[in-house]
């Protein structure tokens, strides 16, 4: 038991490791697509494989509900889509599947009915009315940027519908989950100031997107409300915690995005949806409202889940990470070889020093003759004696050369004449 127990537990913790390693992967490889300089530059980087997105079998961008699913396209969830300013998300809602109310804060949506009749609705700002469709098969509706807007399927059928975006990051933000994520106390205010108790159940019940419609449209397939998952809660800090003795999702916590593969009703959905022609966008008239849940109970019993032949791929690393690595470990080794060469000659050089080869720097080692210096040093030097030189008091006395030398014939005259028409008394 306790063997089996750790077992579960490493297996936790390699896949946790690995969803990490691959969000990095990808975040990277989308960094890199952002600093390239041209779309050139950006098609090199990516494969042939890298500009196809499958809708029916992702593994990611897929948000999953009691009601139904979606599946995102965007810069996070395909990287192709960098530099081309759009996006796309599709969504597969049961019978009275509904995508709740949510805003799309950089982008403006394209909304196409594919099969089946869908209830829209949106508001755009405070003082502008509220805009209500019904959009039929083959219609679209746009939602502007910003405006809160919702689609619910309004038959008892699976429904599909496609939502374009003018932003590879459109980005999403669902708006009683995000409401009830503020300080209970606000919201509390906000409301009336109904307690925050009140806020913390009512926080509790709010159901994650894909939710099941109105009661309504359940009661007229004969769908009964069943208890819905609330994974998608707004993540709990100290300053939007909930009072003491009600629970909340922790941080970081789920961002409510599951695979598809994790939900049995997934399989069931794209199943029924995947036999729609693409030629037609009539609603199916032959499977009623219990074949459907049949499917749903036997896919839920037989586990069957979509593969995705491209997951491993985009596990794998990009082209230019691997250039990456190899000039860094080129670098890094060129690197160790210079700091070698540089130890290396400062041992030559101390070698040098001790066997008096060379000499480098001052100190002890500059001088290895230094007793013969010193020694030199202390031999007195010879005493010299200048000969004492006297000269005449007046130009015209005479004055003797010392006798210490013999007089030459260049030697000046011993008298001087009392002008220049006297003739001189004699040379010597």
């Amino acid at each position: 038991m306790h063997s089996l127990s750790r077992a579960a537990g490493s297996l936790v913790l390699a896949l946790s490791l690995a969803s990490c390693v691959f969000g990095q992967s990808e975040a990277e490889e989308v960094a890199n697509l952002r600093l390239a300089p041209s779309t050139v530059d950006r098609i090199k980087l990516l494969n042939d494989t890298d500009f196809v997105f499958d809708f029916l079998h992702s593994q990611a961008g897929v948000t999953t509900g009691a009601g139904g699913h979606t599946v995102a396209a965007d810069v996070d969830t395909f990287p192709a889509l960098v530099g081309n300013g759009m996006a796309m998300t599709v969504g597969f809602l049961g019978p009275c599947g509904f995508n709740t109310p949510h805003v799309h804060p950089r982008a403006t949506e394209f909304n196409f009915a594919v099969n089946g009749t869908l209830t829209t609705g949106f508001l755009v700002e405070n003082g502008a009315r509220f805009v209500f469709n019904e959009l039929a098969p083959g219609s679209a509706a746009v939602f502007p940027r910003g405006a809160i807007h919702f689609e619910m399927n309004n038959g008892c059928e699976p429904a599909m519908f496609v939502a374009a975006f003018n932003n590879e990051d459109p980005g999403v933000d669902q708006i009683a989950q995000r409401f009830f994520g503020l300080p209970p106390s606000f919201v509390s205010a906000a409301l009336g100031d109904i307690g925050v108790e009140q806020v913390a159940g009512l926080e509790a019940k709010i159901p994650d997107n894909v939710a099941l419609g109105t009661d309504e449209c359940l009661q007229r397939c004969g769908i009964s409300r069943t208890t819905q998952p609330t994974d998608q809660r707004q993540p709990r800090v100290s300053a939007n915690a909930l009072p003491s003795g009600f629970s909340g999702p922790p941080a970081p916590a789920s961002t409510g995005t599951s695979s598809a593969a994790s939900h049995p009703a997934v399989s069931a959905m794209v199943a029924a949806l995947s036999s729609v022609s693409s030629s037609s966008l009539s609603m199916p008239t032959t499977t009623p409202n219990s074949a459907f849940k049949e499917q749903l109970s036997d896919d839920a019993a037989s586990g069957a889940v979509a593969t995705d032949s491209s997951v491993g791929s985009e596990s794998k690393l990009s082209t230019l990470n691997i250039i990456l690595i190899i000039v860094i470990a080129v670098l890094g080794s060129g690197y160790v070889v210079m700091g070698g060469l540089y130890f290396y000659r400062r041992k030559q050089e101390r070698m040098g020093r001790t066997k008096g080869v060379t000499y480098f720097q001052p100190g002890s080692d500059f001088a290895p003759q230094i007793a013969i210096f010193e020694a030199e040093k202390s031999q007195p030097f010879e005493s010299y004696q200048a000969e004492k030189f006297v000269p005449p008091a007046t130009p015209y006395d005479t004055y003797e050369l010392p006798p210490s030398r013999p007089l030459t014939p260049h030697d000046r005259p011993t008298s001087r004449p009392a002008s220049p028409y006297d003739p001189p008394s004699g040379r010597l």
